[in-house]
């Protein structure tokens, strides 16, 4: 009798004792420990500062900052350590805006003008610092990956080698693949049990040689500056 007692006293001791430990270590996770799926829109604003740009801004009118538009993406947060982390992600940005030459006009007096289009796609890759404990949590990163880029003209433009100097309608086209690199650093603040909402910073550099119907005109910047705020879903 006394053994039986004995042996159901020490059982309901390791259970409880599994419990607590359970309840323990359950209670010092927190979500986003191991990672988070995130998505984003902001805008980004092209740095413009490139023989292609300043050669462009001489002829046409607008600046850099008219190709500021939307830049949506998502990416995947993988723990590494209770602060550290792998990022993997991706964005989407398209920026127009329509020039005119700033020192000639048709013959009516009218503006002789074309679209400018900027395409860029990305795949990143980056290592990310979170501080703090709970509560709203300060991170930085750095990072790099591939950046897809796309260029065209299309419009109206004058034709400077015919005497005449005629408007003819015309499209031009350039794209590629190149490398970037960039610096980050951003604000999560929880909404609730596993939802957090983020605001961040970014700044890309990367530029291109200029080929296809643009072959010749040097370089093309396409570094920038990137604000964006989304949703976080921590597990």
């Amino acid at each position: 009798m006394r053994r039986s007692t004995f042996l159901n006293v020490l059982i309901a001791s390791i259970v409880i004792a599994g419990l607590s430990a359970t309840a323990q270590a359950q209670g010092n996770w927190q979500p986003g420990d191991f990672g988070a799926v995130r998505g984003y829109i902001g805008i980004f604003s092209p740095q413009g500062d490139s023989e292609y740009w300043n050669d462009t801004f001489e002829v046409f009118t607008g600046s850099a900052s008219d190709f500021e538009d939307v830049v949506f993406g998502a990416d995947y947060l993988w723990r590494t350590s209770p602060q550290g982390g792998l990022l993997f992600g991706t964005s989407f940005y398209s920026g127009a805006t329509t020039q005119a030459y700033q020192d000639w006009v048709d013959g009516d007096g009218q503006e002789v003008n074309h679209t400018t289009k900027l395409d860029l796609t990305e795949l990143t890759a980056a290592y990310v610092w979170r501080f703090g404990a709970r509560g709203a949590r300060p991170y930085v990163g750095a990072g790099g990956g591939l950046l897809w880029w796309g260029l065209r003209e299309e419009g109206y433009f004058i034709d400077f080698a015919d005497p005449g100097l005629p408007i003819v309608f015309a499209s031009y086209d350039a794209g590629g693949t190149t490398w970037e690199l960039f610096a980050l650093a951003g604000l999560d603040v929880p909404i609730g049990y596993r939802w957090s909402f983020f605001v961040e910073g970014r700044y890309r550099w990367a530029d291109a040689e200029l080929d296809d119907d643009f072959s010749g005109f040097g370089t093309i910047d396409l570094s920038g500056f990137q604000l964006a705020g989304g949703f976080s879903w921590n597990f």
